[in-house]
């Protein structure tokens, strides 16, 4: 298995990887009646700008197919990434049908700050659902969180959704601890957003 660094050619189910990490989140924002929450994922992957980005995204690989996705960001880069979203979503679903989606995205805050300058902080960890317990998730973290003490970060974060206490052990175990819960603000018909729990390594 290797851990690296995506590129925009790579093959696998990237989006649906990634929409894996939080799948109530992502419908609640992205979804529509034209477009699945995997399609503006997608699109932004190939952009290489934004949270989801390939240049933001760390992928684990087999045979050349990637089978887990992580993203990686701090508090230094997190305005940019956040204003690149933004244009990718205007581009995405066009001037005149973003407003809802920009209403709803207000309320990632309620479960999703910015990280610290210091701190280096992972979102849409996905694995493959047939490779799930088998190590590779475990194996992606330490390989971040080696990094992360390399490049002088002081802590390694998430968030954990509450309905995911199997992901909150291993997270446990790795050493991370948990915070306390945040609550999911948003409100939309046919879709409950779990809330939230943030988990913090200190290096």
């Amino acid at each position: 298995m290797q851990i690296i660094a995506a590129t925009p050619d790579m093959q696998g189910n990237i989006a649906d990887l990634m929409y894996s990490a939080g799948p109530e989140l992502y419908d609640f924002i992205y979804k529509t009646t034209k477009h699945r929450a995997q399609d503006f994922i997608q699109f932004e992957f190939e952009s290489g700008k934004g949270f989801c980005g390939y240049r933001n995204v760390t992928v684990a690989m087999v045979d050349g197919k990637v089978i887990a996705t992580g993203c990686f960001f701090d508090g230094r880069i997190y305005p940019k990434l956040t204003l690149a979203t933004l244009k990718n979503i205007f581009r995405f679903y066009g001037p005149l049908n973003v407003w809802p989606i920009l209403l709803r995205l207000k309320h990632v805050e309620s479960v999703m700050q910015q990280p610290k300058k210091t701190e280096l902080y992972l979102s849409n960890f996905g694995v493959e659902p047939v490779l799930r317990s088998t190590g590779i998730g475990k194996a992606m973290l330490e390989h971040k969180i080696a990094e992360a003490r390399q490049q002088q970060y002081r802590i390694f974060s998430l968030d954990v959704a509450d309905s995911n206490p199997r992901a909150q052990a291993l997270y446990e175990r790795m050493g991370l601890r948990a915070g306390l819960l945040k609550k999911f603000s948003g409100k939309r018909s046919g879709i409950k957003v779990p809330n939230a729990i943030k988990m913090e390594l200190v290096l």
